[in-house]
This record gives structure tokens, sequence and C-alpha cells, in this order.
């Protein structure tokens, strides 16, 4: 009889989150990072990177819905949006679905993260189908410092602040992706969380708040399989609060069908429970 296989992601030193696995269908190791897919018994397939859940096909669909359809709502005409990461296409297939959008441009870091989504997690690898993705394997900090007035919206779906994307918590690269986009821009980061990384979290609202000059909101999305089930997003913007901006007209003409993000979801994300909101009063 075959021994029980379990995965366990520690979130301290006493409290993680475990999944009972099938099979591991992939171990590889790039310069970068090393990545496991994992089948299991109650999230289908999970994508881990040095050992932290970075998806599963049960629960993606609240992360991807949330960190791309809040920015291109609260956008009055958005049309050429650039994406930071995101190496497993589920932020560029939901993008896709917008089909209004003239370009979407990604850039990754670590091919074979789009190389596994794409063999093993086509729910979210044919986001790379569609012909307005534009992916470019390369470096995102980079990939912006000389951009100017190029994007509408640019989101930051980076993994965990450890690695190859710590540095997209930086105050520099904020200020590098505020002049990279366009007058009414909007970038939006997913934030980590308000129970087990809080020093993260504030790092990064806070160095984006240096470079948008305090014009940052945080909204929030519950995930079963992220540390505390509750995941934080910031949300920079240089023209109107995105908590007071949604357009109805478009979202209703579109009739997109969704999982988790709906009109009523888009106003009630900003409201914080009071803990997070004394958790963002903050500002080192």
């Amino acid at each position: 009889m075959n021994p029980e296989f379990w995965f366990t992601e520690k979130y301290s030193e006493t409290c993680g989150f475990s999944l009972k696995v099938k099979e591991v269908l992939e171990t590889k190791e790039s310069k970068f990072q090393r990545l496991d897919i994992l089948d299991t018994y109650d999230f289908g397939k999970v994508m881990l990177l040095d050992g932290l859940i970075m998806l599963t096909e049960r629960d993606e669909f609240v992360y991807h819905e949330m960190i791309t359809n809040v920015p291109l709502f609260s956008h009055p005409n958005p049309q050429d949006v650039l994406v930071i990461g995101g190496g497993d296409g589920g932020t560029v297939r939901e993008l896709s679905r917008h089909t209004y959008l003239n370009s979407i441009t990604e850039v990754e870091i670590d091919e074979i993260v789009v190389n596994a989504a794409r063999k093993y997690m086509p729910f979210v690898g044919c986001g790379y189908d569609n012909e307005k993705v534009n992916l470019i394997i390369g470096d995102g900090i980079e990939f912006v410092k000389d951009k100017e007035d190029a994007y509408d919206i640019i989101i930051i779906d980076s993994t965990d602040p450890f690695g190859p994307a710590e540095g997209l918590f930086s105050g520099e690269f904020y200020s590098n992706v505020k002049r990279a986009l366009k007058d009414n821009g909007l970038v939006v980061a997913q934030a980590e969380n308000p129970y087990y990384d809080t020093k993260w979290m504030m790092r990064s609202v806070n160095n984006m708040r240096k470079a948008f000059l305090d014009k940052v909101e945080c909204y929030l999305a519950y995930i079963p399989t992220y540390p505390s089930g509750m995941w934080n997003f910031a949300i920079g913007y240089k023209d109107k609060a995105p908590s007071l901006s949604f357009e109805k007209e478009r979202y209703e003409k579109l009739q997109l069908k969704f999982k988790y993000y709906n009109d009523s979801i888009h106003k009630a994300c900003f409201a914080l429970p009071e803990f997070v909101k004394d958790l963002l009063k903050q500002k080192t």
C-alpha cells in the first residue's frame, strides 16, 4: 500500500496549509526558482514556485478576475495594458476577454513557468492563445525603465517578494511604472496579505504611495489557498480614485460571465475591515 503524500506550505513555524497529493507531474529548476506542478485531490492542478502555492485549478479564478477586472472597469477607456509577471497566463486570459483592448503585453522573467502552464494547466495557459497577447521573456523591472506615457493599465502579477520578484516591491520600480502610465493610468499590484506578510504588504503599499503621491487604494479578495485566505491588492492612480469609478455601461454591454467578480464586488472590495485600515495607517 502506497503511503499518503501531503504537501504543506508553512505560513509560520506553527501554522500552514496542507494538500493531499495524487501525483507530482513536473519538477524543474531554472536560474531563478524551482517549479513544481502537483495533481491534488481537492484543488486539482497546483503550481508551486520555491515551495509556495502560486495557483490552483480550483480557486485561481478569484485572483485573476480581481487583479484584472477591477482596474479595467475603473478606467474610462483602457486600450493598452502591460502585465509584469503572470507567467501562468491567467491574467492575460482574463484581459483577452475584453475584446476592445488594443494591445496586451506581458513581460515574464522565467520561461519555465510559461511552458509548464501551457503543458499542464490549459485553464490558465490558454491565455497565450490570443493573438493580441505579446509575450516577452525578460526582466519587467528593466522593461519599464525607458517607457513613458505608454500604457493605460499596468498589472504587477508577481510572485512573493523574494528572489527575482523582490525588486517589484521597490520605490524605484513604482516610480518607473508611474512614468510608463498615460495621464489617467492605473497600476495594480498583488500586495500580499494582512495576517502573515504585513511587512511586505506595507512595503509594497508605501512605496506605491511615495511614487503616486498617496493616490493609492487597497482592495481585498478571498482566495482559499493563499495565506489567511484574505489577499490584498494595491492600486495606484493618476486621476480618479478607483473606488469611485465604475464603467457600468461597458460592464453591461460586454455581458461577461465571471465566477467571482461582479458590479457589486467591484464596489464592495474597497470596503476594508478595521484591522486592515489600522495597518494601512503605517507610513514606514
